[in-house]
């Protein structure tokens, strides 16, 4: 019987032997690579296969890279972020090309994205005016880089824009209340033939507060319903979410209050202005911040009473100023640094990778900052004069020397309109300066534009590429060739005589 069993036991041993058992481990304790312990029924390779080296390849990193997925909001930032990640990290854009990032309202497949997100990176300086309802509704936790985070935003320069006059004002004020109204009728249009001032007003009970309005250019438009007072007047009041700015309130008589809800401080009046239009007979100039607002009317004649809410002459301010600091390469600088230490916050093992990529690409902006800078010298001085569909270009012009006579646009957002005092305005100051060209960055709606160069006889150019990168066949498919490209269309237009 032992016999036997001692038999079984050997014969087992050689098919175990037979069937590519267990191996040695190799020298230093290392677990063997998938290929040394693949099985022998694999197929063989091709007797014209040279033979393997007798010497070990180079060890792989010993630390993989993990499994972390990183979300940019605009595509210049993904390809940014994708330098400094290199071949460790997959970094994706959530808003597609060509897409302005001032008016992207994300779906329900961009806030997917997000939920499913390890990293986001933000511009951050109020650019994502979506940000904060964005990663509300995705929930989760993730880490978000904000990649000019410590850069100080810029001031505008004397002359840069050009102010309104109180009488210029006034008319802006009466022209937006116009459209204003105008807007309300459209709204209300096909419901009955009721003012459009009565119907977009909205009574609560037990209060004289109002919250259906009309939204045009960045206004609001309020039939507000007020209580009878124990003196015979009329007061009432509503909250007001502030975006943040300068902002212009105008109402029908009687006096308003402005009180930050958050911390009990009343609002002054940086100026008033008289009105006589669309039920309008005053205007108060304030600056507030981002936040919610009681505004208090009291010592009123009649049971409603209008009110407006607008930004002076269409402008639009963001809350932390201007956020375009990728448009000077000096300053993206400050973006690879917060990328770099954001990306191994999150991943320590692949520091060194991170660290060697953003030096690399460090050098790379210093070599375009040169590169700009050599360009830009072509262009004679008395001719380094910009007129853009925005307020983008400041911290570029501020870095090579060139003079922003105005804006087609009065903010440094693409969300804002200009009035047509606001148009006569910059016609003058760009026949004055003796501007040549317009630059409009590609998506932009050119008839304003147009029309400025009908008026002034000078050029448009249009396909600046400045919020987006273009797809991988056009003049910007990274960020380096952005750069690039746009120089080089600016030096173009501002050296022809």
């Amino acid at each position: 019987m032992t016999h036997r069993i001692l038999a079984l036991a050997l014969m087992a041993a050689l098919i175990l032997s037979a069937c590519g058992g267990t191996q040695p481990a190799p020298a230093g304790g290392a677990t063997p690579s998938p290929a040394a312990s693949a099985p022998t029924t694999a197929p063989a390779a091709p007797t014209t296969a040279p033979a393997a080296p007798t010497t070990a390849p180079t060890a792989p990193p010993t630390t993989p890279a993990p499994a972390i997925r990183v979300l940019a909001t605009q595509s210049f930032l993904a390809d940014i972020a994708q330098n400094v990640a290199g071949d460790r990290l997959t970094v994706e854009a959530l808003i597609p090309l060509g897409v302005d990032p001032h008016i992207f309202e994300p779906t329900p497949a961009d806030v997917r994205k997000v939920a499913d997100s390890s990293v986001l990176i933000v511009n951050g300086a109020g650019f994502e005016g979506f940000l904060a309802s964005l990663l509300e509704n995705a929930g989760g936790e993730r880490t978000v880089i904000e990649a000019s985070k410590g850069l100080t935003s810029r001031t505008a320069r004397e002359g840069e824009v050009a102010m309104m006059s109180p009488e210029e004002l006034t008319d802006a004020l009466c022209v937006e209340a116009a459209d204003l109204f105008l807007a309300a009728e459209e709204i209300t249009a096909g419901a009955d033939r009721t003012s459009a001032a009565e119907l977009v007003a909205h009574k609560e009970e037990d209060h004289a507060h109002t919250h259906d309005h009309a939204h045009d250019h960045g206004g609001m438009f309020w039939q507000v319903a007020l209580t009878r007072q124990a003196d015979g007047t009329y007061a009432g009041f509503l909250k007001w979410d502030a975006e943040g700015g300068e902002i212009a309130v105008a109402t029908s008589g009687g006096a308003l209050a402005v009180t930050n809800i958050n911390s009990g401080q009343a609002v002054e009046s940086e100026e008033s202005l008289t009105l006589a239009c669309s039920g309008l007979t005053q205007a108060m100039i304030m600056d507030v911040e981002k936040g919610e607002y009681l505004l208090a009317l009291s010592g009123l004649r009649e049971p409603k009473t209008t009110l407006m809410i607008t930004m002076p002459g269409g402008h639009h301010h963001h809350d932390e100023g201007d956020p375009h600091f990728w448009l000077d390469p000096t300053k993206v600088v400050t973006y690879v640094a917060n990328i770099r230490d954001g990306l191994i916050s999150v991943d320590p093992a692949g520091a060194e990778v991170y660290r060697t990529n953003a030096d690399r690409y460090i050098a790379q902006l210093n070599e375009l900052d040169r590169f700009i800078a050599a360009e830009v010298a072509k262009i004679p001085e008395a001719n380094r004069k910009l007129v853009t569909n925005h307020e983008s270009f400041g911290y570029f012009a501020d870095r090579y020397g060139f003079r922003i006579i105005g804006t087609i646009v009065p903010g440094v957002s693409t969300g804002a309109s200009p009035s047509a005092q606001q148009l006569a305005r910059l016609t003058d100051r760009v026949r004055e300066a003796g501007v040549k060209v317009i630059f409009l960055e590609t998506g932009a709606n050119p008839q304003l534009a147009e029309q400025l160069a009908r008026e002034t006889g000078i050029r448009v150019v249009s396909d600046l590429y400045t919020h987006s990168l273009s797809d991988a066949d056009g003049p910007a498919p990274t960020y380096l060739d952005m750069m690039r490209y746009n120089v080089k269309q600016i030096v173009e237009a501002l050296t022809q005589k």
